[in-house]
């Protein structure tokens, strides 16, 4: 996996622990996007996700 922004990780781990419904997807939607290797269509899907 080929990350754009190797820190963001480190964000994603953070919002995981936060007790809230909709952190875990946050988190997931963060690494999607970061992720260089991933399609564009996936990337927007779990964007969406989290919107709604």
């Amino acid at each position: 996996m080929t990350k754009y922004y190797p820190e963001l990780d480190h964000v994603s781990e953070v919002l995981e622990c936060i007790p809230h419904p909709k952190t875990e997807a946050i988190a997931k939607a963060i690494r999607t996007c970061n992720d260089d290797e991933v399609e564009t269509i996936k990337k927007v899907c779990s964007v969406l996700k989290v919107i709604l």
